[in-house]
């Protein structure tokens, strides 16, 4: 009779332990939503840079340091910027043009998010840089350094200007 007083209580131990553990009488499931926003893609670029003095027929060069793309449009679109630059010229008397081809060479100095960037040397206008492999948003940012090849005709100015231009899309 002992042994089966011992049983009968090891039973009624996982009886009480199995109800405590028992599912709820009642169960209510809730679906959460929420919304992921996206923003925009933009650049930022040095407003002014200076380049060496050089003598016709030589070259000039500066850096464009710091041109940066901001993607915050949380998808998994690459994008590409772009440069372009206008002839340079010289308001001085008498005024000068020159057409002179601008190369750039752009190095990444930072990068955040997850993306897959592409430096591509340009002469005169086109492509610098390129992200692809893109997931949600990420920025980068680099620096162009610049070579100006001076035409063999051109005219001593210290003015001479340029605008250079860098886009995104």
């Amino acid at each position: 009779m002992r042994k089966f007083t011992s049983a009968a209580l090891a039973l009624g131990a996982v009886a009480v332990f199995s109800a405590a553990s028992a599912l709820p009488a009642s169960a209510a499931d809730t679906t959460a939503t929420v919304t992921v926003s996206s923003g925009g893609l933009s650049i930022t670029a040095p407003v002014s840079v200076g380049l060496t003095a050089a003598a016709p027929g030589g070259t000039a060069t500066g850096a464009l340091t710091g041109v940066q793309v901001t993607d915050l449009t949380a998808s998994t679109t690459g994008w590409t910027s772009s440069v372009s630059a206008t002839a340079f010229a010289s308001v001085g008397t008498p005024a000068q043009t020159m057409t002179a081809a601008i190369t750039y060479t752009p190095t990444v100095t930072a990068h955040t998010g997850t993306s897959t960037l592409t430096p591509t040397a340009s002469t005169g206008s086109g492509q610098v840089m390129s992200a692809t492999a893109v997931t949600g948003n990420n920025t980068a940012t680099w620096d162009d350094a610049l070579s100006v090849a001076i035409p063999s005709d051109a005219l001593a100015a210290s003015d001479y200007e340029a605008t250079i231009t860098s886009s995104v899309s």
